[in-house]
């Protein structure tokens, strides 16, 4: 079924309206006609509408509610992944695959090894791409919610809102030794808390940079024996949450 996110304006009483370039998808790429169905969410965690496709129109296509269901698609922990920026267009499937394992927001960090420099002007054209790709992702996987991907900021902005907003900030890092720590800290989070987790870029984090995580009251955590890419560990880390809180 086709999930799409729509502006609550859109929403009247049992009525959707969907135009612009969903309503263009609706009628020119999926041909769907009146009778189908289709989910719709407007960016909040208050369950999954269902409607049933009424007038498909040039411009617009009307839908009438049919149900509300509820829906799990959501972690009952808030996420935020500080991304250290990678080169070339890592950053595009980092998005695509943490939106669909349930991150909350993505914050790209300029880290001392970070190869790809962005200046304000070309940071927001990127961010704008990255906004664009979290959006189909979390359609695709039938997200409640649309993920946001902020503007790059520097290493010393990403410690003090991690600071600032999570009741855990944890740092996966290689050379952390491998012991109950890690286990211990990912057992100890609980539903309705906000977690921070930093990546770093390829060739990983500077020293300093570990010290100054340290200070700040972060966890270096082990992800495991193998070296992950900077593309793998985000996901990998989620990919655990959702082991945490979905399946065991």
């Amino acid at each position: 079924m086709l999930h799409i996110f729509v502006d609550p304006a859109d929403m009247q009483g049992e009525i959707l309206t969907v135009g612009g370039r969903e309503a263009h998808h609706i009628r020119s790429v999926l041909r769907m006609k009146a009778g189908e169905r289709l989910s719709a969410s407007a960016g909040e965690n208050t369950g999954r509408r269902i409607y049933v496709i009424e007038e498909v129109g040039e411009e617009s296509v009307v839908c009438r509610l049919e149900e509300v269901r509820e829906a799990d698609t959501e972690l009952p922990v808030r996420v935020l992944l500080f991304q250290g920026l990678p080169k070339g267009d890592k950053m595009e499937t980092i998005v695509q695959k943490s939106v669909e394992l349930g991150v909350s927001e993505i914050i790209p960090v300029a880290m001392k090894r970070s190869v790809m420099r962005l200046d304000p002007a070309r940071g927001r054209r990127k961010t704008a791409r990255w906004q664009t790709i979290a959006e189909s992702a979390a359609s695709q996987s039938r997200r409640l919610i649309v993920p946001r991907v902020s503007e790059p900021v520097s290493w010393r902005e990403a410690l003090k809102r991690a600071g600032e907003e999570a009741d855990l900030c944890l740092v996966p890092y290689e050379l952390q030794e491998r012991d109950a720590s890690t286990r211990s800290l990912v057992e100890s989070i609980r539903p309705g808390q906000c977690v921070a987790v930093f990546i770093g870029p390829e060739g990983g984090f500077e020293e300093e940079e570990i010290r100054e995580a340290r200070a700040a009251g972060m966890h270096p955590i082990s992800l495991g024996s193998r070296i992950l890419r900077t593309e793998t560990a985000g996901p990998a880390f989620l990919a655990w949450l959702i082991y945490r809180f979905e399946i065991a």
